[in-house]
């Protein structure tokens, strides 16, 4: 590799090069605040006439004339964009003509479009850019399609034309930003022998970082001819972006990997962990490097179009699974709205590698469509129950161990009792949520507070949907649609002298409890009124259960009770549990607790079981909980971890240094190195700070140990 500074502005003039973004990389995304942060840089250089670091410019020689930039497009394009801002902003012929060097290549030898150009970007940024550089400000816009217009390119454009216009306005002069050019340094990287993906991993730190996915796309295409890039681009990953979406794409490839692999189980640096989007890239690249391990060139293209095949064939397949946010409901079968409802409505998306395996067997003809109809409905009972109880449900793990016993399958008549029988045969927090434990929870758990808005909407519309009298009803997208507490979140005096006496101690319980839940589309007109002046409005609602509230004389604890155990006994036939399915219950089994509940039911307490994700401990103290949960994340990712305690300044967290020692202090439990956890702190402490300590680790490491974390009390 050959390495100098250079300055951005020789570096673009030098010769009639042609500098080409490669079809694997990722388009252009700068923001308008990286647009601004540019221009400030060389308003300050101005001012100061000190030079400035812009970044690096890695590239490869491809031919005589063409140079293939492996990092640095971001800073190219935004430059070029910038200086396109100038030329039409001052139409000054010295101006223009200067600028016209850094945009075109011209003179003898330049004879084809290709060449005039001296950047080239990807597909789909490069028609934009073309049509950019050949029309004025006034034209470009009526030249460029809708989706055009919106791209970062002509964006970031207007950003550039409208910062240069306004400094202009200030007195500025263009002729200082092109002089400032020539102080804006870079790190000139030219390749040679060297491996271009591992140099542009290391480059990954500049700039606007890399998604997984960038890098998955340029590990897969950078080795191979740019013919050969260009077909694999443009026949396969091209369409799958469209097919998925570009903010799909990292869920796609997990449940992807899960759905081949039949399992979610990786080793990452010798220890197990769960396929997660924060360890796509690494885990594909490691299982992708095996896939066409010591082949040769031709050989290793053709394993590359195979698995490209594969993947654009489940793209098309988990296409089913995904939904716009302005998404038509009346223009959809019903299957597709049986899946919106249950994952884009419910916001759910851990069983999707267990419905990309089911669409598989119903493309490949092994299933038909009333089987892959009960299985949708079945995933749709387990996944609402699993949230209801709290408990895990069908996760990327548990779908693993499903497939792998659906692979068993031989005569696939039996089908849906087979698929029954998978997905019923979990323990503890995978245990298929039974009639009682999904009762209980629908009549006596906080509901809104578990569910969210969302949540709680999903649950009562499909109430609504199912109800005697549905004809008429709102679509779900509708925003008008809201939760309304019927006994108010806010008591005015007129409701506190209403409710009685055992209502009001009861108060904070029943809040929240779905029988004083109810769906409205004028949830600001109901804001604290009295009870019966809400039953004349919830009279005229569209809403069968929000019009059944009014055959309630009165609003009070009974009566919320009364509701919720009605509407519970309809939950439960629109989301059951077949009879013949029901594994013998232990006596004396355990409700299921999360860590976001109310703390103070646990006072004068002990826990009994700590399940975390696939693992059951058994334990007597509340003490043994945080140690148990902390050594296990530090298993999971060590660094991770560390990283976590550093940067997340917990207080439940010790690290002992020269001022500090906590292994002599009998609050404290050793974890690893210097890191301690403190163990002496009341149940909602420990409570809080394992919901806390969870999360912090799940922003670093892309897990989700926040929502898998459950506990027994004795």
């Amino acid at each position: 590799m050959q390495a100098h500074n250079a300055q951005i502005q020789d570096f673009m003039l030098t010769g009639k090069n042609v500098f080409v973004v490669p079809v694997y990389q990722r388009n252009y995304s700068w923001q308008n605040e990286h647009c601004r942060k540019l221009f400030h840089d060389i308003v300050q250089v101005i001012s100061s006439g000190d030079e400035h670091f812009l970044g690096t410019v890695c590239y490869k020689v491809t031919s005589s004339r063409e140079r293939s930039i492996i990092d640095g497009q971001q800073r190219l394009t935004s430059v070029s964009l910038l200086l396109k801002a100038i030329y039409d902003a001052d139409a000054s012929l010295e101006v223009r003509e200067e600028i016209k060097r850094y945009l075109y290549n011209t003179g003898l030898g330049v004879d084809t479009e290709f060449l005039r150009f001296k950047l080239h970007l990807n597909k789909r940024d490069d028609a934009v850019y073309h049509i950019l550089l050949e029309n004025s400000r006034d034209t470009v816009e009526e030249k460029l399609s809708v989706s055009q217009k919106n791209s970062r390119v002509f964006q970031n454009y207007l950003c550039f034309y409208g910062l240069v216009a306004d400094y202009m306005s200030a007195g500025g002069s263009t002729v200082d930003i092109l002089e400032a050019l020539s102080l804006m340094t870079i790190v000139e990287l030219e390749i040679q022998q060297e491996n271009p993906q591992e140099i542009f991993e290391s480059l990954n730190s500049t700039g606007l970082d890399l998604t997984d996915v960038d890098l998955l796309r340029n590990y897969f295409l950078m080795p191979f001819s740019y013919v050969q890039q260009t077909c694999l681009y443009e026949d396969y990953w091209s369409k799958i972006e469209d097919i998925i979406g570009t903010e799909n794409m990292a869920q796609f490839f997990v449940d992807y990997m899960i759905f081949r692999k039949r399992s979610d189980a990786v080793i990452v640096n010798g220890r197990k962990a769960h396929m997660t989007e924060g360890k796509l890239y690494a885990l594909f690249k490691d299982y992708f490097r095996d896939y066409r391990k010591d082949l040769p060139p031709e050989q290793a293209y053709e394993k590359t179009l195979d698995l490209f095949g594969d993947l654009l064939y489940c793209a098309k397949l988990y296409r089913q699974l995904l939904f716009r946010e302005d998404i038509d409901l009346s223009a959809e079968p019903p299957l597709r709205l049986k899946l919106y409802y249950m994952l884009a409505a419910s916001d759910t998306r851990q069983p999707n590698s267990l419905l990309l395996y089911v669409f598989d067997l119903h493309e490949r003809h092994l299933i038909d469509d009333a089987m892959l109809d009960a299985a949708v409905d079945a995933v749709s009972s387990m996944t609402f129950r699993a949230k209801i109880c709290r408990a895990t449900g069908i996760n990327r793990q548990f779908a693993g161990n499903v497939m792998l016993r659906l692979d068993e399958v031989t005569d696939y008549s039996r089908f849906v009792d087979v698929f029954w029988q998978a997905i019923t045969v979990g323990k503890g927090s995978f245990a298929f949520p039974s009639d009682k434990d999904f009762l209980d929870a629908l009549v006596y758990k906080d509901l809104y507070r578990a569910l969210r808005s969302k949540g709680m909407k999903y649950l009562l519309y499909i109430l609504e949907m199912n109800s005697p009298f549905s004809k008429g009803l709102p679509l779900i997208t509708d925003d008008s649609i809201t939760v309304e507490h019927v006994m108010p979140q806010t008591l005015t005096a007129e409701w506190k002298s209403y409710l009685t006496k055992n209502t009001m101690e009861n108060y904070e319980n029943l809040l929240h409890r779905l029988g004083n839940l109810t769906l409205t589309n004028y949830n600001g007109e109901m804001s604290n009124k009295s009870y019966s002046e809400k039953c004349k409005i919830y009279s005229e609602s569209n809403f069968h259960y929000t019009r059944h509230i009014c055959d309630y004389p009165r609003w009070q604890m009974p009566d919320i009770d009364d509701r919720s155990k009605a509407l519970a006994a309809e939950a439960l036939k629109i989301w059951p549990f077949p009879q013949e399915y029901h594994k013998e219950e232990k006596a004396g089994s355990k409700s299921l607790h999360a860590l976001d509940e109310d703390t103070t039911q646990f006072y004068y307490t002990k826990p009994e079981q700590l399940l975390v994700g696939d693992r059951e401990y058994s334990i007597s103290y509340w003490s043994e909980m945080l140690p148990i949960l902390c050594h296990l994340l530090d298993e999971e990712d060590h660094e991770g971890f560390i990283h976590m305690v550093e940067t997340a300044q917990l207080s439940c967290f010790g690290v002992e240094d020269d001022e500090h020692e906590y292994s002599a202090n009998s609050s404290f439990t050793h974890i690893t190195g210097a890191v301690y956890v403190r163990q002496q702190m009341s149940s909602a402490s420990i409570i809080s700070a394992m919901g806390k300590v969870a999360a912090a680790f799940d922003a670093i490491d892309g897990t989700d140990y926040r929502n898998n974390i459950l506990f027994t009390i004795k």
